[in-house]
This record gives structure tokens, sequence and C-alpha cells, in this order.
């Protein structure tokens, strides 16, 4: 280590540094914004010594103990995804300590580069706050252990499974057999999610609401939040879009949240895959970007109506299944419905709806509807 080389002015610059990560998360952002806003940059040495400073503030604010699960899950993410960074938050806490490690070992960050990463996070806006900022976190997290409490969330177990079918998805180049691993996971929290909505009715309960944000890449960005917005109403959930950060913040029962980030997940997987591989006929020029634009959003659309078809059949399964009458069963969603307009009122008391009135290529809109007519949905489907 070098710490006798680091100068008054380097101590100075990273504890602004640090000072700005309170401020910021104060405004409302969270450690993924901030990594996704730098990977946005193009440079991979401006997201590690965002990551480095990231995972080194929440190292000294003991985050693993005291932030909520969301913001854990996010520093074990950055963890995984920036080996240099962690081990540049790991050693000695000093403000001087960890200017040593940013400028002495590689990637060897200068000065400067610390300094307009903090004055960018002086200068940004601010976000809705999703969760609490380190400033109010407790001495130690207290998680709610009771059974309804538990109920409220996706099951851990259940989330690996369907994790582990999406990773199994993702890595086969067969279609048949991605298709296969995605209806599973769609089936299993399908069933999931209308029983814990059953449950919490039968106890009396309020739906629990929460709010995350879904950050999205390059390219057909567009395209990508019009199928995640499809796949998010057929799901209770309601979305709204920052264009300039390229993030949809999405709000929705915590249960119903996951449902959307895997269903998500899975069918752009099926999309890309569709897309990549999709005969356009022997019209010259129709693998182009306005060809690949039209296929996702003519395969969201499309998706969009399957989803709902199946939400549909799912409340008449599942009220069949309990033994009860659908009139029975449909308040129980329609209170959800309703908390999580209330919720996304609170957060976005004012909004306004986008509306392409651009043309789209046609022969890839229409293809792009008939890879989602073949996109699997439920099991046996």
């Amino acid at each position: 280590m070098f710490d006798g080389e680091v100068g008054a002015q380097a101590v100075a610059v990273v504890e602004e540094a640090l000072a700005a990560l309170d401020d910021i998360y104060e405004r409302g952002w969270q450690p993924a914004d901030l990594l996704h806003v730098a990977r946005r940059s193009g440079d991979y040495d401006h997201t590690d010594l965002t990551a480095g400073l990231v995972l080194h503030h929440a190292r000294c604010a003991r985050a693993h103990e005291r932030a909520p699960w969301e913001w854990v899950g996010q520093l074990r993410s950055a963890e995984e995804q920036h080996p240099r960074a962690a081990q540049v938050a790991t050693g000695e806490q000093s403000p001087r300590a960890l200017a040593a490690r940013l400028l002495f070992e590689d990637p060897y960050h200068s000065v400067d580069e610390i300094r307009l990463l903090a004055l960018t996070w002086r200068c940004a806006g601010s976000w809705q706050l999703l969760d609490d900022p380190p400033s109010r976190w407790p001495h130690h997290r207290v998680d709610d252990t009771s059974a309804a409490g538990r109920a409220r969330s996706a099951d851990p177990k259940l989330l690996n499974r369907i994790r582990g079918l999406l990773a199994k998805a993702e890595a086969t180049d067969f279609a048949e057999e991605a298709e296969t691993f995605t209806a599973k996971a769609q089936e299993l929290m399908s069933r999931y999610s209308i029983g814990v909505a059953m449950l919490a009715g039968e106890r009396g309960e309020n739906p629990t609401v929460r709010a995350r944000r879904i950050h999205l890449e390059n390219p057909y960005v567009k395209e990508k939040v019009h199928l995640l917005s499809e796949i998010a109403a057929a799901n209770r959930v309601r979305v709204v879009w920052a264009d300039t950060l390229a993030t949809a913040t999405v709000v929705g029962t915590p249960v119903d949240l996951e449902q959307v980030d895997v269903l998500f997940t899975s069918l752009l997987l099926q999309a890309t895959r569709a897309m990549q591989h999709s005969d356009a006929g022997s019209r010259k020029g129709s693998r182009t970007t306005s060809f690949r634009k039209a296929f996702l959003a003519g395969y969201a659309a499309r998706i969009g109506q399957r989803l709902r078809d199946a939400d549909t059949r799912a409340t008449l399964e599942a009220a069949d299944a309990a033994r009860i009458s659908v009139d029975d069963l449909l308040p129980v969603l329609a209170d959800t419905s309703a908390a999580v307009d209330a919720e996304f009122q609170r957060l976005f008391p004012v909004t306004r709806a986008k509306r392409t009135g651009r043309s789209v290529d046609a022969e890839g809109w229409y293809a792009g509807r008939a890879a989602a007519d073949e996109a699997r949905l439920a099991a046996g489907g």
C-alpha cells in the first residue's frame, strides 16, 4: 500500500465523493441506479470507480446488516459484476487508505476522475424514494418473520427454482428447450401469485405494495419498454418510464413484481432469439433496425393479449381449485389493483402517457406477432 504517497488533496476528494454518495442516496438514488448511469457512459474504468466507491460506502455503513433487502441485492450484484471494485472496497476503511487503493491499484484512477464523479453525483436530479436511504437504516435490519410477512414476499426457494430454470433457458441453443424452461418458471410463479392474493384476502389484510426500478440496455430500449409495459399490465403492475436514464419504475405487490421480472426476462430472451432467427422473406434489407424494432413492437402487442387471456384463465382455475365463485375472487384482485394505483399516484402524482405515431416496418410487425403466438406462457400451452 502507498498511504504515505497520498496527498491531502486526494484524501479530500475521496471524502467529498463519499459525502456526495450520502447526498445522492438521500435524493432517491440507489446503487444499481448509479452503476446503470455509469455503464451508459461506455467507460468501464468509470463504472469500476463508481462500483468501488459504492461498495466501500456500503461496507462503512454496514449495509449488509442494516439495509433493505432490495439494496443488499443490488450490492451483491455489484460485487459479482465488478470484482476489482469489490477488492478495492476491502481493507482499511479510512479515506486515506481508500484513496491509496484507488490511485495506486489497477485500474489506477486519477484524482480528477474521482472529483468529476463526485461533482456528477452532486448535480444529479432527485428520484422517488423507493427505500430508506442509509441515514434511516436501523442499527440492525429487522425482518418480518411472521407467517403473514413471509406470505407477502415471494418464496426464496421458489425464486431460486425459477432463476435456475431461466439460467437453463438462457444457456441452451435450442428454442423448444428454452421455451419449456421458461414455461415452467411462469407456471410456478403464476400459481404462487394467485395463492398469495387469496390468502391475504382470507386474512382481511391490505395488499403490500412496493416499487423497484428496472434498468434497460441498448439496443431497442423503447421497444423493450413496450414489452415490459404489456407484461406489467397483465399482472396488475404499473410502469413509469424515464427516457433520459433508460429506467422503468414498476409498482405492484412484491410477488407480482417478481413475476413481472421473471416474465420480462424470459420473454425478452424468446423475442430476441425469435428475431435473430426470423426469416424476413426475400425483401432486401429486411434485417434492418426498422425491421427489428417493428418485430419487437408486434411481439409485445401480441404477448400482452396472450397474457391477459392467460390471466383470465388462471383466475377461473384458481376459483375452481378453491371451490369458490369467481365473483368471490375478483374483489380480492380488484383490491390489489386499487392498492397499486394508490401507491403509484403517491409516487408519481403527475405522469404523461406516451404515444408513438410513427409508422413501423409491417413485415417486422407481423413477424413479431407470429413469434409471440409461438412463445410459451404456460406448461403445455
